[in-house]
């Protein structure tokens, strides 16, 4: 493990990100971060203890720590500036600290998202993880994917314009040059020569305490997007149904399969479309978010 300069009169050595080589911004887990720092920590100095870490940080119990990191007790506004002592982390460590913690903590989708949003604004974590911002972003926006598919439209010239102009809700021109930029950085479509793109499906690792916030994230977005979209589409170009069945609990898991399939179906049939012509939603409702050419000219 890397160190830095140590000083001879001292037995502990200096190291990065407190006590340890553990970078603090690579985590978004911070149970995880403490398991792997306190490893560090007794690997630089074998005497180093949990009684250690409490008596540095202030708490009269000498397993707080354990306790903490092993989940069995949650970090509050009280204990975590003592905690944050015993890291011995600097400013910007304690901003991205607090916040990872309560993110891990929060239970409501809102407050989740509200902590990983000021997590973003860490300029080491920019640094480190900027495809996770953008993902972030990709799943936070519900435009991003349909713009996804309209790129590789035979019809689309390259011009952001008209992409603005075929989706349902309207966007702004900058909305669509900005989300095409937003595509190509993250690798899902790139160009295929003139004016011609295709897609790619790159692999974005988040880790599941973040793969589950975007994607809620996401639903979020088409839900609410499913509401106004439907009192402004004609009954002909959509598909809305709901079910309300009284089933054996045992059935749930055959459904759930059911569903899968069908789903599975879908995506065979329309990866024959290598040249799409509009985008549509598919949530058992059933929905266009393009307009067709006539409809801009009214």
């Amino acid at each position: 493990m890397p160190l830095e300069d140590t000083d001879p009169r001292s037995i502990i050595p200096v190291m990065k990100t407190g006590d340890s080589g553990v970078n603090l911004f690579h985590y978004r887990d911070y149970r995880k971060f403490l398991r792997d720092w306190y490893q560090a920590a007794k690997q630089s100095r074998a005497s180093f203890s949990f009684r250690t870490f409490s008596q540095r940080a202030g708490f009269k119990s000498t397993n707080f720590f354990k306790l903490v990191m092993d989940g069995d007790r949650n970090l509050t506004e009280d204990s975590l500036p003592k905690f944050m002592k015993g890291l011995k982390f600097n400013k910007q460590e304690q901003e991205f600290f607090r916040n990872l913690v309560f993110f891990n903590q929060a239970k409501a989708h809102d407050q989740k998202n509200l902590y990983y949003q000021r997590l973003l604004q860490s300029r080491k974590f920019n640094q480190l993880k900027p495809i996770e911002k953008n993902a972030y972003e990709y799943y936070s926006t519900w435009y991003h994917p349909v713009i996804r598919e309209l790129v590789v439209s035979k019809d689309f010239t390259g011009d952001p314009r008209w992409i603005a102009e075929r989706i349902f809700p309207l966007i702004t021109v900058a909305q669509a040059e900005k989300s095409i930029e937003l595509l190509e950085q993250l690798g899902f479509i790139k160009k295929a020569g003139g004016n011609k793109w295709g897609q790619s499906s790159p692999l974005l690792s988040t880790g599941p305490e973040v793969a589950s916030l975007v994607l809620m994230n996401y639903h979020h977005h088409l839900l609410d997007l499913s509401k106004e979209i439907l009192t402004h589409v004609a009954a002909e170009r959509r598909d809305v149904s709901a079910m309300t069945l009284g089933v054996a609990k045992e059935r749930l898991g055959q459904i759930k399969r059911k569903v899968q399939e069908f789903r599975q179906e879908i995506l065979k049939l329309v990866a024959l479309d290598t040249h799409p012509d509009q985008v549509i939603q598919l949530n058992i409702q059933l929905y266009p978010m393009t307009r067709e050419p006539e409809e801009k000219k009214k």
